[in-house]
């Protein structure tokens, strides 16, 4: 549990995917396979959730399943599903949903509004602490309230529309690292948003050339134009809703919502914002739920219109009322389901070679680095190869790393273990002064650093690093266990 809710300095936490992958472990379902198979459950799990919220909200059946099976097989969920540590976006949007559904009973009484309510706000937490993007279930659950209270629902107060909210804003303080506000130029922000924009768009349209952890060039004019666009349509889309609720509203706040987090507005990697925007298809695991929902009502739409004649014929939060309405609703019903099934079709030899993908980690990262100069992705391949014991090409892969991100003491700390086994000891020691300069609060680098001491014979050098490795983390047992071989040869 302490693990769950720890943190490097830093870092983001996610204690409710920590504790499901310690879960597995107790279970003895730690393996890659098992893994990969329960969040292949999940995946299934938030499928089924969209057809209960869709309907929940006054959709037909048809078209909520027609959705569900969209959001199944679109290719950029693949990277969520496939990847063992995409979870954190399987989990985050799993409770959001729960906490959407559980905002949507109709005609409850204000007792069994209020007890909804707080369930709702469990899972609000829940879907912060699964990924700071889970922040803004709260603020759906908001609008969903918003627009129930106009629909009509008198068991909504004005408590009702602010708890979900302020449930996210409290946990906003457990989940985010101190400088996740990171200053950066908002012309950055603004040209981030446009070229993220841009990006997703294509993927969504036609999903080819996916990669997990994507780089982006910054665009230059178009991008802050269409980012500016953006926002301001945003912006907007939130007044007119808050102004006149309605189910296109909703749809359109909640893609508003889903879609921040990854839009670009707050850069990813801000060290490098006014070059590069992180442009990850897991972003995109939420949003095309949204997206999915929106294509299906327009087909829907579009079905009632051909066959009724009447160009009147739409979907709003009224039933259709148009001369034929059985012909028309029975088309409607088979038309929406047929075109996604149809699209889950063409797309199923993309997901397939997906998961092939992902049968193995270091064809992962190097598929990546191959498009992108991804800092993580080298990060990740270097462990791999430092775990493989290749450590001649896992020196040549974090000196990539720490070129590609100079800033980064975990990838010098990692550089100077892999020289160290080399026994290039001059340069691992200049890799791990590099990484304690960066960063003098990692623990293991200063004990790692120690033991080079060390085995050197500067064993007063080691002693003190290992102090301080202790002062930094008191549990960190490696430096507590050498301290005390050390004693004990001084007796």
């Amino acid at each position: 549990m302490q693990e769950a809710f720890g943190a490097e300095a830093g870092a983001y936490r996610r204690p409710l995917v920590l504790l499901s992958y310690s879960a597995q472990s107790r279970l003895g379902l730690a393996a890659a396979r098992d893994l990969h198979a329960a969040n292949a459950l999940l995946h299934a799990a938030n499928a089924a959730l969209v057809v209960m919220v869709f309907v929940a909200v006054g959709g037909t059946v048809t078209t909520a399943l027609a959705t569900a099976v969209v959001f199944a097989f679109h290719p950029v969920a693949s990277g969520s599903v496939a990847y063992i540590s995409g979870r954190t976006d399987l989990l985050a949007t799993m409770f959001t949903l729960i906490a959407v559904w559980l905002a949507t009973p109709p005609g409850a009484t204000r007792a069994r509004s209020r007890t909804f309510g707080l369930l709702a706000c469990v899972a609000v937490a829940a879907a912060a602490m699964s990924k700071e993007s889970g922040l803004m279930a709260g603020p759906l659950v908001a609008a969903l309230l918003w627009w129930r209270r106009a629909a009509g629902e008198r068991t909504i107060t004005g408590l009702h529309l602010i708890a979900a909210p302020l449930v996210s804003i409290l946990t906003a303080a457990l989940v985010l690292p101190a400088a996740a506000a990171a200053t950066v130029p908002a012309v950055s922000r603004i040209r981030g948003v446009g070229t993220v924009l841009a990006t997703f768009a294509g993927l969504v349209v036609w999903p080819a050339e996916l990669h997990l952890d994507r780089l982006t060039p910054l665009g230059g004019g178009w991008a802050s134009a269409l980012g500016a666009v953006a926002i301001l349509a945003g912006g907007l889309a939130i007044v007119a809703f808050a102004r006149r609720p309605s189910r296109t509203g909703l749809l359109a706040v909640a893609f508003v919502l889903l879609y921040a987090p990854g839009s670009g507005l707050m850069p990813v990697y801000p060290n490098i914002a006014d070059r590069l925007v992180f442009t990850g298809e897991q972003f995109l695991y939420a949003p095309i739920m949204v997206i999915a929902a929106a294509a299906a009502l327009a087909v829907e739409r579009l079905a009632a219109v051909g066959m009724s004649g009447d160009p009147s014929a739409r979907l709003d939060d009224r039933p259709v009322r148009i001369p034929g309405v059985e012909r028309a609703s029975a088309y409607r019903t088979f038309v929406p389901i047929a075109v996604a099934l149809l699209a889950a079709l063409a797309w199923t030899p993309v997901v397939l070679a997906r998961q092939q993908e992902f049968s193995s980690a270091e064809r992962v990262y190097r598929t990546t680095l191959a498009h992108s100069a991804s800092p993580r992705a080298c990060f990740n391949l270097g462990n791999t190869l430092l775990a493989r014991r290749d450590f001649a090409e896992a020196v040549s892969t974090y000196e990539s790393c720490v070129a590609m991100a100079p800033g980064d003491a975990g990838a010098y700390g990692q550089l100077a273990i892999a020289l160290q086994q080399l026994g290039r000891r001059d340069e691992a020691r200049r890799a791990y002064e590099r990484s304690t300069i960066l960063d003098d609060r990692n623990a293991r680098v200063w004990s790692n650093f120690a033991t080079l001491d060390a085995n050197s014979g500067r064993f007063d050098e080691a002693r003190r690093k290992w102090e301080r490795a202790l002062a930094v983390d008191p549990n960190e047992q490696t430096a507590r266990a050498a301290l005390d071989r050390l004693d004990a040869a001084s007796r």
